[in-house]
């Protein structure tokens, strides 16, 4: 197999060996800044600097401190020109700003009688010393050249501290709803941008876990410029704790510029790597069926040095093989569609003003969602998410020292997810594995947000000062409607004597959210030291609009149509101000060596916890004892006893249309200080090294109880103990007490709290290098090293069982992991590393390879026990701690080779990559559920035990074309 794989990249680049050879390499922008002085290295005041390049030239004046800037500059490689009366005029060329860092031009002037011009030429320095944020930048260079699967989420897993739930192989994991899960030094949080807009979905996550945060907009990877990830510090825009992605997206020049490329992976050039346990059970594991990829984009210029244009459109096709039953690997078979495309209009309406224009929409449509081994091919779904994103903003030069911005944008995603059983059929539970239908969900979610800015720049005696104001102001309606198909009656079968029924009403739930956020901040500079001191003020707050819940057809009487008419002002309310420090120095006169130091307190974002306080939030049914008596599976009423009250299912439902939920007094969001302190030194002109080390803790963290309960409300009920044998042969013996509540009415909902003495602290340590292309390679490698920790007092134990769910959140001093709501993921690696490269060899053919490795998650086990107390609580009791058993390290390394040919004005790429060279087959997920326990049957054990739920997936290979002009 390895040999026809050689053979395959060998004959594509062969049969085209004899078309030429050409090479190129692009860059990417963002702020430049500068400072003239004479030979004896003082200020010049007065005079003028020009920044030039493929857009209209930009022309402002140099201060009295010697100092000029350009803000908000586009990608691209620029000149900046300094006239002087009475000196020479100096050009200084190949000025390279990188997205989100600050470039300092320091440019030295000579008296002179005569029109003497001078050209300057040499890199820009890697090492920033404004820099006030950690994480990383991705170059125009890095996304085009390296073995990635085209999206962001490749990129993300570069960066120090940031863990994904998937490890993707050739772009078989690109197309997760919402996008995949990951943390960020502790936090679950995540921010989405495109070019600096919120195009964050807070209806996604897992507020019991502090997890909040996804997207519906699927990115076209070839219209990113460079993509910008922070993970801390104390930069003012970093909304949260988590991590920030912010795209930027190609625009038109003066310049014509377009391509259009296609790609495709099929199952006929992939390798094999089932697992031998896996081949002696019969089952299907992870593999690939066929990606498809093509596109194009363009760019130009309507009216020279006036108005440009720029446009994109794709198509990309993911079909996959998921882990199963051999029997059931029809419905074991997932397959995304993802269309985006998008347009961007840019006219300088006068030197000073320039507005911009942006429309994108990405369509997801999925066949197959929700595959695995406790689903039936009917419970499987099918998803569409079509998302348009409109942005119109607008920048004004003032003057030399005064610049604004402002910019709106509007999203809205229709969201769609239909059982392929239909919405007639009666969803149940039986031999552990849903049957028959699913759950069905509908959602619109549109987001309205308003942004302005204001800079400063002034100077006080020796030091400079750049006094920055922003506001910004976000809203978004979470409208759904959700419930059970057929008669909205489940049946729920554990064994056969544990039968349980639940008449429920599906509902129509919505709410709104909004985010108001100021800034002010400073950054005051004199010689080589910088300092960064501001204020960041967050307000969110959110309430439940009107919504509803239909009545149960069987049931009318027990489940009745409820009219909730929403919260009386704003429930939920958080008022955070955040202080924000950073101090830098750069160590002699080439500054090639930076000292910094930074303290920052972030707010965690309101996410959908706000429907908790609906009147029909979710859901809601009964559970009553059920008995099948034609042994069907199928739940017909007349086989359930009424008088067999068991529980309720998620909440009461007879308190409707009240809330069945309570809020603490005074509930805080989470937040979280952060300190780090850290080290950059360029070793040459074209490459730099970094350490950091961060310290973060977290308090205000989030809980739920059941209203009414109490430390002192909660009994022993037994001790959940047996030994699981699963099919491969691990045996886990166990013994893990649970406990009952002792009410004598069972609790109507949950009471949602801050939990009191609970905290969470991170310890990381983070290095990279990167080298930028130049003498015919570049580098970028990371390795980060964290712990991460919860810690307990005894005023903590509301619930004192363990929960799996919740990741053992009684252990003191136990692993504070991750989580993923999508893939029920424990997150929660150590350590990680990343090496990328790229190698331009003799005949213009180019090498790269991507390499990752990290420390496998943990593999949590846990048994659910039945209280059979008051409300039927069914906990999920963890079985020894969260990390007593880890899944196997993680390696996957990938390879391009790649050879451009200019033919006229076009330039022809082909393209070969290979995917997981070293066909690594290592499990990253298995079937953690022991089996069930109750008083009268004891230990029960699940089937499906240990099985092999996710793999891998196999070395494949990739042909790409593309042609440039």
């Amino acid at each position: 197999m390895w040999r026809s794989f050689l053979a395959r990249v060998l004959i594509w680049f062969v049969a085209l060996a004899g078309l030429g050879l050409y090479a190129a390499a692009q860059t990417n922008t963002g702020n430049v800044y500068g400072t003239v002085t004479d030979e004896q290295g003082s200020a010049i005041p007065g005079g003028s600097a020009t920044l030039t390049g493929s857009l209209a030239p930009r022309t402002t004046s140099v201060d009295e401190a010697g100092h000029f800037r350009f803000l908000k500059v586009s990608p691209a490689k620029y000149s900046v020109v300094v006239t002087m009366p009475g000196f020479t005029t100096v050009t200084r060329e190949d000025v390279i700003v990188v997205l989100g860092k600050d470039i300092n031009v320091d440019i030295q002037l000579r008296i002179s009688n005569v029109q003497e011009k001078v050209v300057v030429s040499g890199a820009t320095p890697l090492i920033d010393t404004r820099k006030v944020s950690t994480g990383a930048t991705f170059s125009r260079d890095e996304l085009t050249d390296i073995p990635t699967s085209r999206d962001i989420y490749s990129l993300i897993q570069q960066v120090p501290g940031v863990q994904l739930d998937s490890v993707n192989v050739a772009g078989n994991a690109s197309a997760v709803a919402g996008g995949p899960d990951f943390v960020n030094k502790g936090s679950n949080n995540v921010t989405y941008l495109i070019d600096g807009s919120t195009v964050t979905d807070n209806t996604y996550g897992n507020p019991d876990r502090g997890q909040n945060g996804g997207t519906n907009t699927f990115f076209d990877y070839d219209t990113f410029q460079n993509v910008e990830v922070t993970t801390g510090g104390s930069l003012l825009d970093l909304q949260n704790p988590g991590v920030q992605i912010n795209v930027v997206t190609k625009r038109g020049t003066n310049e014509l510029k377009g391509s259009a490329r296609f790609l495709y992976a099929s199952a006929n050039w992939q390798s094999k790597n089932t697992p031998q346990e896996a081949v002696d059970l019969g089952l299907q594991t992870d593999s690939t069926r066929f990606i498809r990829e093509y596109g194009a984009e363009f760019g130009g210029p309507l009216i020279k040095d006036k108005v440009w244009l720029w446009a994109s459109g794709s198509r990309q096709d993911i079909s996959l093989n998921l882990a199963g039953d051999e029997a059931s690997a029809a419905g074991f078979v997932q397959t995304v569609k993802l269309s985006p495309w998008s347009a961007k209009l840019n006219w300088q309406i006068s030197q000073p003003n320039a507005i911009n224009l942006y429309f994108n929409r990405s369509n997801r449509f999925e066949d197959g969602r929700g595959a695995g081994a406790d689903r039936a091919p009917e419970t499987l779904l099918t998803l569409s998410i079509p998302t348009n994103f409109y942005k119109i903003e607008d920048n004004h030069v003032f003057s030399s020292s005064l610049f604004a911005s402002i910019f709106l944008n509007y999203q809205k995603p229709v969201y769609t997810d239909i059982p392929r059983g239909g919405l007639d059929v009666q969803e149940d539970y039986f031999d552990f594995q849903y049957h028959g239908s699913y759950n069905y969900y509908f959602a619109k979610d549109p987001q309205r947000q308003a942004n302005a800015q204001v800079s400063k720049f002034f100077n006080t005696g020796k030091l400079s000062h750049e006094l920055k104001v922003t506001f910004n102001y976000r809203q978004q309606i979470a409208d759904s409607a959700t419930g059970f198909p057929g008669d909205q009656i489940y049946g729920l079968m554990y064994s056969y004597s544990s039968a349980y029924a639940a008449v429920t009403g599906g509902v129509r739930t919505t709410y709104r959210t909004e985010y108001w956020t100021g800034t002010i901040g400073d950054t005051v500079t004199v010689g080589n030291f910088t300092l960064n001191a501001g204020l960041r003020y967050d307000y969110q707050r959110g309430k439940n609009l009107p919504g509803y819940r239909l009545a149960n057809d069987a049931f009318p009487d027990i489940i009745p149509f409820a009219h909730f008419k929403g919260n009386k002002g704003w429930p939920y309310s958080y008022n955070n101000l955040q202080p924000r420090a950073s101090v830098s120095y750069a160590l002699g006169e080439k500054k090639n060596t930076l000292l910094r130091a930074s303290y920052a307190k972030y707010a965690d974002q309101l996410g959908f916890t706000v429907y908790n306080l609906s009147g029909v939030p979710i859901t809601g049914g009964i559970y009553y004892y059920w008995t099948d008596a034609n042994g069907d599976h199928v739940v017909q009423p007349s086989e359930i006893d009424l008088d067999s009250f068991a529980g309720f299912y998620n909440v009461d439902p007879t308190v409707a249309p009240n809330p069945p939920n309570a809020l603490q007094p005074d509930f805080k969001t989470p937040t979280t200080d952060e300190v780090t302190f850290g080290i950059d030194q360029q070793l040459s002109q074209d490459f730099a090294v970094s350490a950091t080390y961060t310290y973060r803790n977290l308090k205000h963290i989030q809980y739920r109880v059941p209203i009414g309960t109490t430390a002192d409300t909660w009994a022993l009920a037994g001790v959940a103990e047996g030994t699981a044998v699963a099919e491969n042969g691990f045996t886990l013996p166990f013994s893990e007490p649970y406990y009952g509540i002792t009410l004598e009415d069972p609790p109507p909902g949950d009471l949602f709290l801050n939990r009191p003495g609970a905290t969470q602290t991170f310890h990381g340590v983070e290095f990279s290098a990167i080298k930028r292309l130049s003498h015919n390679w570049m580098l970028r490698g990371s390795f980060g090293w964290q712990s991460n920790k919860n810690h307990v007092q005894p005023e903590s134990i509301l619930d004192p069982n363990n929960l799996w769910n919740l990741g053992g959140q009684n252990d003191d001093g136990g692993l504070a992991t991750g989580y993923s709501s999508k893939a029920f993921v424990q997150i929660g690696a150590n350590w990680q590393y990343s090496i990328t490269g790229m190698y331009q060899m003799p005949w213009g053919i180019n090498v790269s390879a991507n390499f990752l490795g990290r420390q496998g998650y943990p593999n949590p086990y846990y048994v659910r026990a039945s209280t059979f107390d008051a409300g039927a609580y069914r906990p999920r009791i963890l079985i020894d701690q969260v990390d007593s058993f880890r899944y196997d390290n993680v390696y996957q390394l990938d390879l391009r080779l790649e050879k451009g040919f200019k033919i006229g004005p076009v330039v022809f790429t082909p393209t070969a990559e290979v995917f997981n060279l070293t066909n690594n087959n290592t499990v990253l997920q298995r079937f953690e559920r022991a089996g069930t326990f109750n008083v009268d049957d004891g230990f029960t054990q699940d089937p499906k035990f240990n099985r092999i739920e996710q793999i891998q997936s196999p070395r494949i290979l990739r042909l790409g074309a593309r042609i440039a002009f």
